[in-house]
């Protein structure tokens, strides 16, 4: 019978292969295959078993740990902040490593006991890398004072938000790129187009009739060749990173709320 350290090594190394081929197949794709799901659910449900077998003692933990993973696998995808390949990887992946792993010493730095949580958050901490992407676009824009052309009457902090999560592309592009999500739509009441940011959380939203009504507006002159988008995300990429950064560093948001605490506690 494998002992927990075994079990351990094994959800991650399988984690780690199925999270890399699914991340690779969703950069390029866009896609991942019902195939990776048809492989990675039995061996996951074989791991989760001889889990409860060898950790007898920890199965509430085991159960409520794949059930909070489950919980929320479902309900990010129904309000639309996931693609159901995400929950789908998402479960497999509490499936194969419920428990924090007892492999090194970072997991003395994690104190949440349902792994795929700590997984999930430090994602989310990994996906905001993704801001450097449209910064540096937005910065070797020429002239920049252009950025925000016809954009003029939108807040400085709408402008921000922006500049960090989209940048300009030609109307074109769109069609030859269709994981460019809108950022901006036009409103047509009055003789000039009316130009606002648009920050659509969702990411199975249909932009179909902004992305006319900005055709037709260039089409007519009345607006530039270019539009602001923003990039769809991967995340199961993030996820892998995520699964990373937990094994090698624990729970990242954990370790810098208790820096926190402790900075402020030396002051006091």
């Amino acid at each position: 019978m494998a002992d927990v350290w075994t079990l351990d090594l094994i959800g991650l190394l399988a984690s780690f292969t199925f999270l890399g081929y699914s991340s690779w197949r969703d950069i390029v794709n866009r896609e991942v295959p019902d195939r990776v799901w048809l492989v990675c659910y039995p061996v996951g449900l074989v791991l989760i078993a001889l889990r409860l077998i060898v950790q007898t003692s920890s199965w509430i933990v085991i159960l409520l740990s794949v059930a909070s993973a489950v919980a929320l696998s479902v309900a990010l995808p129904y309000l639309g902040l996931w693609g159901g390949a995400d929950g789908k990887g998402f479960i497999c992946l509490a499936l194969m490593n419920p428990m924090i792993p007892v492999l090194g010493e970072s997991s003395s730095h994690i104190v949440n006991p349902f792994f795929p949580l700590v997984v999930f958050s430090n994602a989310y901490i990994a996906s905001l890398t993704s801001m450097l992407y449209p910064i540096q676009r937005n910065l070797r824009a020429l002239p920049m004072r252009e950025l925000f052309d016809g954009l003029e009457d939108e807040s400085f902090l709408r402008k921000v938000a922006a500049f960090f999560t989209g940048y300009r592309v030609p109307v074109g592009e769109l069609e030859s790129k269709p994981f460019l999500f809108l950022l901006e739509s036009v409103d047509h009441q009055g003789s000039t187009p009316r130009r606002h940011f648009i920050f659509e959380l969702r990411v199975d939203s249909d932009s179909r009739e902004e992305l006319a009504d900005i055709k037709a507006a260039v089409d007519s002159g009345m607006l530039r060749q270019t539009v602001w988008v923003s990039p769809g995300l991967p995340f199961l990429l993030f996820v892998t990173v995520g699964l990373g950064l937990s094994v090698l560093f624990g729970d990242i948001v954990w370790r810098a709320l208790s820096a926190l605490a402790h900075y402020v506690g030396t002051l006091v």
